[in-house]
């Protein structure tokens, strides 16, 4: 089923619902206002018959009847009882009806007394007269009240019926009115392929409904996807020059070996070669395998001490020629609870090493600043050097796999630490940001949510 269709049906359903019970609500009403007025004319009548009867109780019964025939407010089907207080009948036609002694014992204790028998309404009445007390039973069907009755149910129905008709057909026009935004979407997002990545839904400027909200939504998701297209295709062309370098080398020195005999002082500088780009072959993998496990978002965490972490870190470093560079600085509380966050203990590792590795490639031999510090419930680490520092216009392609600054093209390396390391952090639910000056250096921020 359509959408606008099960609108136009629930629609249809909570109005249907609503005035059934408003048309319920009127005819309970309306008859228990019929049921009222016509006690209050049995009650008029009882009083007129005691009058009656007590004022001309010398006629006889035939007479009686005649007479009373002619009251204007004869009723359908009209039965009359009179009774004195100890219960015995003073006036009973012979089609009345004869009372059970309880219902006249009732009439007796509370003076009047109403009751429904079927469709009979009955009126009973306690009259005192200077010749004795008597009981006044009057009975009648209200054969009018109850066609009108039958008449307003009948109204009603067709009057339900056709609302849920009119409903229906009003909520699919204003179905296809609401739903003509969403239409309009849908029939925009059908021409956005991965080939136009770059086409955005309209937005009003005002951004003021829901309309404008959900495509607000949806462009900042394809502005998503059209970053991580490109950054796939750039990782996918990058990562082909990557792997082919070494491999062509490989391949080129192999070939030209083997083409004649050679003295083993060759042959060895030959293999010396190939080992070399096979090492650099393994470097690529390991750094893209690393690069794949950031992305499966594999959560094997645990309780970290970052001042440990840095320890090794640094210990890692020492075997370096150039570790003196780095200068680590602490500011962590006494609390050591407060420098504990939760990680993947190796993958962390790798990130700050990474970045701290990086500053002393790019420092040539000035000093790098490290300091750790607790601020805003988290760990900030700030990694500072006097490097080469970085264009303005690189900053913004700086984690992308295997992208190179243009100035650091001299250096070894492959552009895959920074991309790793940017996944790391956002793995971690922390932050990292990088501000850079030419020729001035770098100084790159992380920070991580304490436990």
């Amino acid at each position: 089923m359509k959408f606008k269709n099960a609108l136009s049906l629930q629609f249809t359903f909570m109005f249907a619902f609503l005035l059934f019970v408003v048309l319920s609500g009127i005819y309970v009403i309306v008859e228990h206002n019929r049921s009222k007025s016509f006690f209050n004319k049995l009650d008029e009548r009882a009083m007129i018959a005691g009058q009656f009867y007590f004022a001309e109780d010398n006629l006889p019964i035939k007479m009686f009847r005649k007479v009373s025939e002619k009251f204007p407010q004869s009723l359908s089907q009209e039965s009359i009882s009179i009774y004195n207080d100890q219960l015995q009948f003073k006036f009973m036609p012979e089609d009345s009806i004869h009372w059970k002694e309880s219902f006249l014992q009732e009439i007796l204790k509370k003076k009047n007394l109403h009751y429904k028998s079927g469709d009979r309404q009955v009126s009973g009445l306690y009259y005192e007269d200077n010749s004795g007390n008597f009981v006044v039973v009057v009975s009648a069907i209200d054969e009018r009240g109850f066609e009108d009755m039958d008449q307003l149910r009948i109204i009603m129905s067709a009057f339900f019926v056709a609302s849920l008709f009119i409903t229906f057909f009003i909520g699919r026009i204003f179905a296809n009115i609401s739903l003509r935004p969403i239409v309009k979407i849908t029939a925009n997002l059908k021409r956005i392929r991965s080939s136009n990545l770059h086409r955005r839904l309209s937005i009003n400027t005002a951004k003021t409904d829901e309309i404008d909200m959900l495509s607000l939504t949806i462009n900042q998701m394809l502005e998503h996807l059209e970053q991580s297209f490109d950054s796939q295709k750039s990782f996918v062309a990058n990562a082909s020059h990557e792997l082919r370098t070494p491999i062509t080398s490989i391949l080129g020195e192999a070939e030209i070996t083997l083409m004649k005999e050679r003295d083993p002082a060759t042959y060895k500088s030959a293999l010396k070669e190939i080992v070399s780009s096979v090492e650099r072959l393994n470097l690529i993998i390991n750094s893209l395998m690393e690069l794949m496990q950031t992305n499966l978002d594999n959560r094997d965490f645990q309780n970290v001490k970052v001042d440990e972490l840095m320890w090794e870190i640094a210990d890692e470093l020492a075997g370096k020629s150039n570790a003196d560079q780095i200068s680590m600085g602490y500011h962590l509380p006494d609390d050591s609870t407060k420098s504990i966050i939760s990680g993947n203990r190796r993958l962390l590792f790798i990130a700050i090493s990474n970045i701290l590795k990086n500053a002393v490639k790019f420092s040539e031999g000035k000093t790098v600043d490290c300091e750790v510090r607790y601020i805003d419930k988290g760990i900030q680490i700030t990694i500072r050097d006097q490097g080469i520092g970085i264009a303005k216009e690189d900053l913004v392609k700086i984690f992308q796999p295997f992208f190179r600054a243009s100035n650091a093209m001299k250096f070894q390396g492959y552009g895959i630490g920074l991309s790793l390391t940017d996944n790391i952090v956002k793995l971690h639910n922390g932050t990292i940001s990088i501000n850079s000056v030419l020729q001035r250096g770098t100084t790159i921020v992380l920070f991580f949510p304490t436990v």
